[in-house]
């Protein structure tokens, strides 16, 4: 995805993009939130399940059949404690899957995506460059057609029971900002997520700048009065977090309300703006209702909840760390700094929501405490603590991370590699610490 978007750079002159349809329709009835099944227990778990193509998809499998036939202290599965999955790019394809098929699912993804061989138009092909300079070498419908066809068929985000809640995370490319496929993004644009394609949305995370056009949002602005009440108030915190603040103006943007007037969203890839689905979690806790983004079910019957992210991240082979300045060519000094550049971003996302986890289970302990009349027998509304931990490529055993830390971000890949990268997906869940901990009375 990396050069990809570097090449995004050299684009600058380019065409304008062909008009396509926008995925969303306008806001209305009842408005409500896809909240997916609800979790067991009071041990709960929300995973961020990074980008990176079949690489990651395959990885992140393993990690979810390895739940689903690990217990916790109470005998179930781990994977129905799970309340929340936020996810990017690929970890995205198989999050929305599991969203509407739930355990089940985690065997029958195989045969749905992986085992399955497709080809996007690239930089050899004449159609694919004449594309480029129109935005993209792939039309964001082929992708979603491919993804209907094969995949999800005619699903809405509305039909996401099965499993638990999902956050499919794209880029706003104009406000350089996440974008989330949530009621809570959705109301910035007066639109309705429960009848957003299931196909639409993951095509909007995983539209790569450059192999794909961007996928087009409409906003309904004039049909709700005025910015949304939280972009006024978290702009005049000074402390609020500057992602928080520029996502704020986005919403503004939507709604007409500043002279950008923004019509039309682009939605890009995800992983442009964070390869690990956490700033749209920043955006939720600062601006939406209490105990968001845990919804209050889950909060009012959760006494440990752990953050799990699971980071497949491509690490590009570089051959110049042994050698002087004469060493580096025009490959490795065009793609290193993107590297750099989508690295330390990624690493800053999970350091932000790390260091915020304090204030934010402060905060839950004093909204459950405040709710007196939603009280369980016995419960201690103080009794609920937050953790967190990661879960990378370098957890897996030395023989399998020398063979597969290169492996490509590429929608397709050999079967051997599927398979391996599913089993090491298994085997790090296994190895893992703060699992094993979280499986402790």
């Amino acid at each position: 995805m990396r050069g990809l978007v570097f090449a995004l750079s050299l684009l600058v002159s380019a065409c304008a993009t062909t008009p396509v349809s926008p995925i969303n329709a306008p806001l209305g009835g009842l408005r409500t939130d896809v909240e997916g099944r609800a979790p067991v227990g009071d041990d709960l778990i929300v995973l961020a399940l990074s980008g990176g193509g079949a690489r990651a998809a395959s990885f992140h499998l393993g990690v979810l059949q390895a739940l689903r036939d690990t217990l916790g202290r109470d005998g179930r599965p781990l994977s129905e404690h799970i309340a929340l999955i936020t996810s990017v790019s690929g970890g995205s394809v198989l999050a929305a899957y599991y969203g509407l098929h739930g355990d089940e699912g985690l065997d029958t993804f195989d045969t749905a995506y992986l085992g399955r061989e497709w080809r996007v138009r690239g930089p050899s092909s004449p159609f694919g460059i004449a594309g480029a300079f129109r935005g993209g070498m792939n039309g964001p419908q082929q992708l979603r057609d491919w993804l209907t066809e094969n995949i999800y068929g005619d699903a809405t985000m509305g039909d996401m029971h099965a499993g638990p809640r999902v956050i499919l995370n794209a880029t706003d490319l104009y406000n350089s900002t996440p974008f989330a496929f949530t009621q809570f993004f959705f109301d910035g644009l007066c639109s309705d997520v429960r009848q957003a394609r299931v196909a639409d949305a993951v095509a909007a995370s995983m539209a790569v700048p450059v192999a794909f056009r961007p996928v087009v949002m409409e906003s309904y602005g004039a049909r709700c009065p005025g910015p949304p009440a939280w972009t006024t108030r978290v702009l005049a915190d000074r402390n609020a977090g500057e992602n928080v603040h520029q996502t704020a103006h986005a919403f503004q943007n939507y709604r007409g309300d500043t002279v950008a007037q923004q019509r039309f969203v682009h939605l890009v890839d995800g992983g442009v703006a964070d390869n690990l689905g956490m700033l749209s979690l920043q955006v939720l806790r600062a601006g939406d209702d209490a105990p968001s983004p845990l919804t209050a079910r889950d909060v009012l019957q959760a006494r440990r909840v752990l953050f799990l992210v699971v980071n497949a991240e491509y690490i590009r082979p570089r051959t110049f760390q042994q050698s002087g300045t004469d060493a580096i060519g025009a490959y490795e000094m065009m793609y290193s700094p993107v590297d750099v550049a989508t690295e330390v971003a990624k690493r800053a996302s999970v350091d932000v929501w790390r260091a915020q986890l304090p204030e934010y289970q402060r905060a839950l302990r004093e909204w459950r405490c405040g709710l007196v009349e939603d009280r369980r027998d016995g419960m201690r509304c103080d009794d609920i603590t937050l953790s967190m931990d990661v879960i990378t490529f370098r957890d897996m055993e030395p023989a399998e991370y020398e063979a597969l830390y290169d492996t490509a971000t590429d929608v397709s890949l050999p079967r051997e590699t599927v398979d391996a990268l599913t089993h090491a997906g298994r085997g790090v869940v296994g190895r893992n610490a703060a699992l094993a901990a979280f499986r402790q009375n």
